[in-house]
Formats: C-alpha cells, structure tokens, sequence
C-alpha cells in the first residue's frame, strides 16, 4: 500500500482542532473562529444581550466591528396613539388604488 506525502510548506487541517493564536492576547472575551464558508457564531450570552440577529459589519483600525441593527418590530410602541392596523389598512387600501388606476390606464 502507498502512503501518502505531504508536500513540504502545506499544513493539514484537522477539524474540530483549534489553531494557536497568532499573538498574545488579553482575556478580553470569547474567541470564535470563522468555518470553510466564511459563517462565525456569535455565544448566546452575546446574542441575547443586543437582542439583534442582523449585525452591520465594520472594518476599523486593523479590526472588525459588529454592529446591531435592531429589528423593525423594536419601533413598536414607541408611539402610544399609533394605530398598526390602520396604517396596514391604509396602506393595502392605497396599493389596490394604485392597481385599479394602473389597470385602467393600460388595458390588456
């Protein structure tokens, strides 16, 4: 049976097997890693805390920054005499308006 040689220079990953860091870091926080395809996950403790699954991504300094983008569902409520469903009626009510108008102008 031939073995196989690796060709000088190359490493050989091993997944599941975690690099050495590069540097001396502090213990400023977690360390993540970023897979094959380019995703990283975030610890839930970080997760929960920004309340955000959707991240504007920066590049700083040498660094990169994440950061959150709150969700449109977070601007509920903040208008106390805001009417949601009215806004929606309004708008569907609008959008079947703008239908008919065009429908007529262009008949097929």
């Amino acid at each position: 049976m031939k073995q196989k040689t690796r060709q000088p220079g190359k490493s050989k990953k091993n997944p599941g097997v975690s690099e050495p860091l590069a540097e001396y870091l502090p213990d400023i926080g977690p360390v993540i890693t970023i897979d094959a395809t380019g995703r990283m996950v975030l610890p839930k403790k970080i997760r929960d805390r920004f309340e955000s699954n959707r991240f504007k991504v920066q590049e700083a300094d040498g660094h990169i920054k994440l950061i959150p983008v709150k969700p449109l569902s977070s601007l509920f409520g903040i208008l106390p005499d805001l009417d949601i469903e009215a806004i929606y009626r309004d708008h569907d009510r609008e959008v079947e308006e703008e239908d008919a108008n065009d429908r007529s102008q262009n008949p097929c």
